[in-house]
């Protein structure tokens, strides 16, 4: 059964929260397309692969041999979450996690050539979802969208 589209709701009437509201929506609907894309492919399925697996996978690979701290800071998790991915990760062969030799107490986590590999893969699916969930916007309005975007989310990784 399909769901009803939401019906827009005139500027009069609108609820002064609804743009968070909407933000909450869209980040919903990228997650369940991004996890029911995923589900399709055997290897993520038998890897035990999770949606947050793209994001940790993403930022590794940008800033590798980098802290579980950092990750978690990076993407705003919270850090016992961080280490269920990386363990989930780590068990895939995708990541290798080593004690940091300058601080003992912290992980240094690295891509293996088979994550490597894994984040390529993740890659085309996350653009098929990218794709999926932008294909309303023509792409003029496209390209605004992800620079306004990009905009918010780079003011408050400043912050």
């Amino acid at each position: 059964m399909a769901r009803p589209a939401l019906a827009a709701v005139p500027d009069a009437e609108a609820r002064p929260g609804q743009l968070a509201s909407a933000i909450t929506t869209l980040s919903v609907i990228s997650r369940r397309l991004f996890r029911e894309r995923m589900a399709q492919e055997k290897w993520a399925r038998d890897a035990g692969l999770r949606a947050p697996c793209y994001s940790v996978l993403t930022w590794i690979d940008r800033l590798e041999p980098v802290s579980q701290k950092r990750i978690s800071d990076q993407i705003r998790h919270d850090p016992s979450d961080i280490v269920a991915v990386v363990d989930i990760l780590e068990r895939a062969g995708f990541v290798a996690r080593r004690r940091d030799p300058d601080d003992r107490r912290r992980y240094s986590l690295s891509l293996t050539a088979r994550g490597r590999r894994a984040l390529h893969r993740l890659d085309t699916i996350a653009l098929e979802v990218q794709d999926a969930v932008l294909a309303p916007l023509g792409s003029r309005d496209r390209a605004t969208f992800e620079r306004l975007l990009h905009d918010v989310i780079d003011h408050h990784a400043t912050t």
